[in-house]
């Protein structure tokens, strides 16, 4: 069967090795893609539960526009002595990062709506250990989003998409003195 159809080996062929030059380059670009800030955190509740908006710098120095699409992160902050404290769980629509055709650092602010937990004593506790850490000036903590997402990459004429994405340990450090504000 192969012998009688080389066409359509041959375009097999080149539709696998463009899958995973796509997905390789796809890899790239996120690599540019940074979180340079928390620039706030706005906490709801209500009788059921808690949310949150958070409120993220990111910076790209891509020279293609990225984007995110049906993004499902896990929040989690950890402190210096690896303890981990779970913020929530956000589901993004789409998160679009533009352009930076100089190779200069672009800043675009995204809101996290993140689901945070019921309202009960376990929720409560993990705000307070949150509030803890991340309102004290000495403490050192590191902000991790992890979970899947679609990543896109702009072409001229639309949007190159791959199928599900798991990115890991998205982290952000701060390295100066931080101004997340709480609301």
């Amino acid at each position: 069967m192969i012998m009688r159809h080389p066409i359509l080996l041959t375009t097999l062929i080149l539709y696998l090795l463009s899958i995973g030059t796509a997905y390789a380059f796809s890899l790239e670009v996120v690599d540019q893609l940074d979180i340079k800030a928390i620039k706030s955190i706005k906490f709801k509740q209500t009788d059921e539960e808690f949310r949150a908006d958070v409120v993220v710098q990111f910076s790209t120095s891509a020279k293609s526009a990225i984007k995110f699409r049906n993004a499902n992160f896990l929040i989690t902050f950890k402190d210096d002595k690896d303890n981990e404290v779970y913020l929530g769980t956000t589901q993004s629509e789409e998160l679009f990062f533009p352009a930076s055709e100089d190779g200069t650092e672009k800043l675009k602010e995204e809101n996290l709506a993140v689901y945070v937990g019921k309202n009960d004593l376990d929720t409560i506790t993990r705000l307070i250990k949150i509030f803890n850490l991340i309102g004290n000036p000495e403490s050192e903590f590191t902000m991790i989003l992890s979970g899947t997402t679609q990543v896109g990459t702009k072409a001229r004429r639309g949007w190159i998409y791959q199928g599900r994405v798991e990115i890991e340990d998205f982290s952000f450090h701060p390295t100066i003195q931080r101004e997340v504000l709480f609301k």
